[in-house]
């Protein structure tokens, strides 16, 4: 690290391009929305928890969302072509936990998870702040994630009142006004 002419400005890896742990050490700085990508295929309901979730576009109405490489739920959504974005609501931080296999699974018929089918035919969980119906638009290449843009053909809000969200290595809420 090399410090800059300001007592807050820090250069990391030596002005070279960061390497893997240097990036894991910035991304914990940046807060996130916490979501749960959900997709209906021919052998049930699959979720994922995402941090990587934006609004790309307000018209046409368009989202995206990054998904590991490795993962299955990249291979899910490829095969149908189609996929919803749960926004989580700051009561959720135990379907987070589901959907990021750290807590008891979700098993492909989503039972004891409160949800509704979207137009499309993809989970909704009831209880998110909002969430999005995508038809796939087009993937790129995100290095170890794939960027997925959705075009957005259902949306609407949950019961949720506030956003669960995700910083410094932890699940955060707002304070309630």
């Amino acid at each position: 690290m090399r410090q800059g002419t300001g007592a807050s400005f820090r250069v990391f890896d030596g002005g070279n391009p960061p390497g893997v742990e240097t990036m894991r050490q910035l991304r914990r700085s940046v807060a996130s929305a916490v979501t749960v990508v959900t997709v209906a295929t021919e052998h049930g309901f699959r979720g994922v928890t995402v941090s990587a979730f934006c609004v790309v576009s307000l018209a046409p109405a368009r989202v995206l969302i990054c998904l590991g490489r490795q993962g299955d739920a990249l291979a899910a959504v490829t095969s149908v072509g189609r996929f919803a974005v749960n926004v989580l609501s700051d009561s959720q931080e135990f379907r987070a936990e589901q959907f990021a296999g750290r807590a008891p699974l979700v098993n492909p018929r989503f039972d004891r998870v409160r949800h509704r089918i979207s137009g499309s035919g993809n989970p909704i969980l009831e209880d998110s702040l909002v969430w999005f119906d995508c038809l796939v638009q087009a993937m790129h290449d995100g290095g170890d994630h794939v960027i997925v843009v959705g075009d957005v053909r259902e949306a609407g809000q949950g019961a949720g009142a506030l956003p669960l969200l995700y910083f410094d290595g932890t699940y955060r809420e707002l304070a309630a006004e």
